[in-house]
């Protein structure tokens, strides 16, 4: 059963990603009741340490497995982005830089100094409210809509009336 899941993973994976992102069997296993878990070598660029982990389905032994899931997930080794810090201490660690380098003697010295690397987004360029548009589409002027009126004519005294 196990050959047939692994070609069943290979064949998925050959239809979803390209080929060389991914290279050989890591694991094979049933966490729980009908789930089997395949991992694969990751073996894009930027993502080693990573796995492309198969999710299979099979509710009943006699049926084949269906597939369920595609994901990459980092291992225990995997390259990840470091642990995000806090706005308010990467400025206080960058006034101890400033007073360090003599640029700022005081916090208030150096929240001057750092106002004014700081770009915002509240300075209006002059252009800027002109060439908003320049190189996209513009959306349909409005456009006065004309109503058919329909002349509902008298109906015959001859005929009789239909319901």
């Amino acid at each position: 059963m196990k050959a047939k899941n692994q070609d069943m993973a290979i064949e998925l994976l050959k239809a979803e990603l390209p080929e060389a992102s991914y290279g050989e069997l890591i694991s094979e296993i049933e966490p729980s009741k009908g789930v089997i878990e395949l991992r694969y070598l990751c073996s894009m660029r930027g993502y080693s340490g990573w796995h492309w982990l198969l999710t299979l389905t099979q509710t009943d032994k006699r049926k084949a497995a269906t597939f369920s899931e595609l994901n990459l997930v980092a291992s225990e080794d995997a390259l990840l982005a470091p642990e995000w810090v806090p706005w308010s201490e990467r400025l206080s660690e960058f006034r101890k830089q400033l007073r360090a380098e003599g640029k700022a003697k005081t916090d208030a010295e150096a929240d001057e100094l750092i106002k004014a690397l700081v770009v915002t987004d509240d300075i209006k360029s002059d252009d800027s409210e002109g060439n908003s548009n320049h190189g996209s589409m513009q959306p349909p002027l409005k456009t006065r809509v004309r109503q058919r009126r329909i002349k509902h004519s008298e109906p015959d005294e001859d005929q009789e009336p239909t319901y």
